[in-house]
């Protein structure tokens, strides 16, 4: 049986024994909900766990991206380029000279969602060759949701979970909930095996979890 993948936060690992490996997850709250946090906690404590990551960044470079981690004491960089990848789909945006490095691969930005989907692929197949198990995480589908029609989105996204699910890798899609039509929330969702849902709350973070084996439904401060 696969190992669970803890979150990094105390209450939700106690309330769930983590997050079951091999599926898809959308992280979806506000933009104050602490999407982000989580999102990096994860991978922190992902990598820690021996699994492998790649973090798909959409609204700021990979170094602004770095930068954020050591910011917030996301203790990740003995990992890059090692258990983490990083995947730039932003820099071009504004650089379009933009280069890599040992850990990071340089995109072309959200538009073309065909060539993230097959750089995605490549890395994960490198993890997975090297017998390691694989979290993508994907930040966000909010972005990609601006420069992408709605239905073409949905395509991709169906397509990437549908292949991370037979390869065995876990998803994590972020989306912002209060800046898009309810209809595309509730597709999105659909698409997702799990949904990890965030809220602020008179100055605390709260969440449930909802489709999976172990369900919080009452919201539960995240710790």
């Amino acid at each position: 049986m696969s190992p669970m993948i803890p979150t990094g936060f105390k209450s939700f690992d106690e309330k769930t024994g983590g997050l079951e490996p091999k599926k898809s997850y959308l992280l979806i709250g506000s933009k104050e909900s602490g999407k982000e946090e989580f999102s990096y906690k994860l991978l922190e404590s992902a990598a820690s766990n021996n699994f492998s990551s790649v973090y798909v960044t959409t609204a700021k470079s990979a170094t602004d991206l770095v930068n954020d981690f050591l910011a917030r004491k996301i203790n990740v960089s003995k990992f890059l380029g090692d258990k983490i990848i990083i995947l730039d789909d932003f820099s071009r945006n504004v650089s379009p000279q933009a280069v890599g490095n040992p850990y990071t691969k340089i995109l072309n930005g959200p538009v073309d969602l065909t060539g993230l989907s097959v750089t995605l692929s490549g890395v994960d197949n490198d993890f997975i060759k090297e017998g390691n198990m694989v979290v993508n995480i994907l930040d966000s589908i909010s972005v990609l949701l601006l420069y992408n029609n709605p239905v073409t989105l949905f395509r991709f996204l169906q397509f990437i979970s549908g292949r991370a699910k037979i390869s065995g890798i876990t998803m994590f899609f972020l989306l912002d909930d209060k800046i898009h039509p309810q209809d595309v929330n509730e597709t999105i969702k659909s698409i997702c095996d799990g949904v990890i849902s965030l809220k602020l709350e008179n100055g605390k973070r709260y969440f449930t979890l909802t489709g999976v084996a172990k369900e919080v439904l009452e919201w539960t401060e995240l710790q």
